[in-house]
């Protein structure tokens, strides 16, 4: 009997049976991707339209990169050392993992990887790169909307937290650049906007704007 192998890509989303939306979709996100099962690796072409909902000029975006979290031992989450044997897995076989974005590119075609920077807003570790900082080309006002075209590339975890691969079997969350949250004065007892973007830590949950994915997911033939 031929084997079958599976992936799981998970996207979470939410709708209503009326099909009108209860909030508003601020990031939304087209992906095109191909699994290089021999590698283990993913490679994709992402666009990203966000919009600006607050009253506030925005002058940067800040990019979730998850998977950096496994680049190497000195992020912040492997630092926090929550692994038990799955960190010594890692370590003794160099299963260390990535995401690298190849570039950024707005409307105009201009690359904004070359002054882009990886930042730590929750702790001192310059080593950690799971927060990306993207400073946009021309601020974007109150109500305006932006897109971004994007190609990366990652290297998939093998059996980590919430992620990663086990032989032919793939388990991915938290698996693409995800921007993160711009929250303006008054949201969540703020008191002057500012991006709510945290590093990867080993204990934490994930937050995001709602947003609409068309997605396509190229892997092998006997793949489900």
């Amino acid at each position: 009997m031929k084997s079958i192998k599976h992936i799981f890509i998970f996207i979470l989303f939410a709708s209503t049976l009326s099909g009108q939306a209860l909030s508003p979709r601020i990031a939304n996100y087209t992906i095109d991707l191909v699994l290089d099962e021999v590698d283990k690796k993913i490679n994709a072409d992402q666009t990203l339209l966000w919009k600006n909902t607050s009253t506030d000029t925005i002058r940067d975006l800040q990019f979730h990169l998850y998977y950096n979290a496994f680049k190497n031992s000195k992020s912040t989450f492997m630092k926090e050392g929550r692994l038990g044997f799955l960190g010594d897995e890692l370590k003794e076989n160099c299963g260390w993992s990535w995401m690298e974005i190849e570039y950024i590119k707005n409307s105009n075609g201009i690359d904004l990887m070359s002054t882009s920077q990886f930042i730590h807003p929750d702790d001192d570790n310059e080593d950690d790169q799971t927060v990306l900082q993207v400073f946009l080309e021309e601020p974007l006002l109150p109500g305006e909307s932006i897109t971004l075209d994007m190609k990366w590339e990652s290297k998939i975890p093998k059996i980590m937290p919430r992620t990663g691969y086990n032989k032919d079997y793939y388990f991915m969350a938290q698996w693409f650049p995800k921007v993160g949250v711009y929250e303006a004065a008054g949201v969540r007892c703020r008191t002057s906007g500012a991006w709510n973007c945290h590093q990867y830590h080993s204990n934490g949950e994930y937050y995001a704007d709602f947003g609409v994915y068309d997605v396509k997911i190229n892997v092998p033939s006997d793949h489900i």
